[in-house]
């Protein structure tokens, strides 16, 4: 009796190490792979339970292979701040299969999505299959195309359509080949992503994770194989997109050419252009008085990064255009908040004092350069109004007020100070 006792006991503690191996059960190993899609981190790590991390030091578009880990009950914890807190702290099931666990969206925010891999259709011979995964935080639905190089959109249906953001799609067949992988926003043939041709291999599976580095409406995609080992890469986005502030007090509008060709026109003193796509890497911008074209004011060579929001603001007088370049964040601000930064581009003006409904946010703001971004309490329907001050920096002399601007919630604005400095203008911008 005792022997038996003991040997059930014997049993038990085996069951129970057993268990513990498996975190809480779930029948053999997982596989996971890590896609970091969260723009605004530095780097970030990722660890299951109170394990050692999974990763650490990942930086953003980076991604693993699969790893193995205990399956059953775990928390996913993500820290952006090497441990210190966790802006991801949830528990989720996995079995003995193939997952991708994605974390996207700004830190305030971020949100991780587990995809089950297991049990793929096998596709028939001759074609591969394919599916979308939306994670472009602030972009909305998109529509993704497979095409012969070149094809017109207009004159073809998407392969997959209206793909919301934290939806993954269902698998479509496609004829094996090499395609051109473009995406649009959802019903438009208004371009947001666009690629090399690659290759799909006959009977191989592929998921096209869309997400965003910032911009307000273009994206990129990971590009992940539903393979053994969970290989996958980056396709950087061929678009970019860029805006114009005319800040100057050239007599006539101005206008815009990149590469030698006029793409915006008749912009006023105080205008900001919407954005405009073209192709990113070295675009050479070169500024003209509507009323005197073919005479450049001022040439800028800058290099528009792959799938991001550039502003370009020109301030000073025709016979030496200063220009300043902006790296835009659009991503979406947090729950009830607006995003705010500020321009001084008032030639001679000096530096600048910002006040937000009198308190000082912004300390010192030179000409001709931005500040960084804060955030805002605002309303999402009818917007919170603001009073935004702009002193002599160090002193108690104001050189522009605006008394009542409206501010809505999940919105990005600039607010720039143009004009002589002896009759500086406000113009606020809503950039998203």
């Amino acid at each position: 009796m005792n022997s038996r006792r003991v040997l059930t006991a014997l049993f038990c503690l085996l069951s129970l190490a057993l268990v513990s191996c498996s975190k809480s059960g779930g029948g053999g190993n997982a596989n996971i792979r890590i896609v970091n899609a969260i723009p605004d981190a530095p780097a970030i790590s990722v660890q299951l339970d109170k394990d050692s991390p999974l990763v650490t030091g990942m930086q953003f578009q980076q991604l693993t292979q699969y790893m193995s880990t205990g399956s059953g009950s775990r928390e996913f914890k993500v820290s952006a701040n090497a441990g210190a807190s966790f802006a991801i702290d949830t528990t989720l099931s996995v079995s003995g299969n193939n997952y991708t666990y994605i974390v996207y969206g700004p830190v305030v925010s971020a949100t991780g999505a587990l995809v089950f891999e297991g049990n793929l259709p096998t596709p028939n011979a001759g074609t591969f299959n394919f599916r979308v995964i939306n994670v472009a935080a602030g972009i909305g639905a998109v529509d993704l195309y497979l095409t012969p190089a070149g094809t017109d959109l207009n004159s073809t249906s998407p392969n997959i359509s209206n793909v919301a953001v934290g939806n993954t799609s269902s698998f479509v067949a496609v004829n094996t080949g090499t395609y051109e992988l473009r995406a649009t926003a959802t019903g438009t043939k208004d371009v947001i992503y666009d690629t090399a041709v690659q290759t799909f291999t006959n009977q191989a599976s592929y998921q096209a994770v869309v997400f965003t580095k910032g911009s307000s409406k273009l994206v990129s995609v990971a590009l992940l194989n539903l393979d053994s080992n969970g290989t996958g890469q980056v396709n950087d986005n061929f678009l970019a997109a860029f805006k114009v502030v005319n800040a100057s007090s050239v007599a006539s509008p101005l206008n815009v050419l990149v590469d030698n060709n006029i793409v915006l026109s008749n912009i006023p003193f105080a205008g900001v252009s919407n954005y405009v796509t073209t192709n990113a890497g070295p675009r050479t911008f070169t500024v003209q008085a509507t009323a005197t074209p073919g005479a450049n004011l001022v040439t800028l060579v800058t290099t528009l990064t792959s799938a991001t929001d550039t502003s370009l603001v020109f301030s000073g007088p025709a016979g030496a255009l200063i220009p300043l370049v902006l790296n835009d964040n659009n991503l979406p601000p947090a729950a009830l908040r607006a995003r705010v930064r500020f321009v001084n581009v008032s030639p001679n003006l000096g530096p600048l004092d910002v006040y937000v409904n009198f308190s000082k946010q912004i300390t010192g703001l030179g000409g001709n350069s931005g500040s960084t971004y804060i955030d805002a309490t605002a309303d999402a329907t009818i917007g919170t109004n603001y009073e935004f001050d702009f002193n002599v920096a160090n002193t108690t002399t104001p050189v522009l007020k605006l008394p009542a601007v409206t501010l809505i919630a999940a919105h990005t604005y600039t607010i720039y100070v143009v004009g002589p400095s002896n009759a500086p203008q406000g113009v606020v911008a809503k950039d998203d």
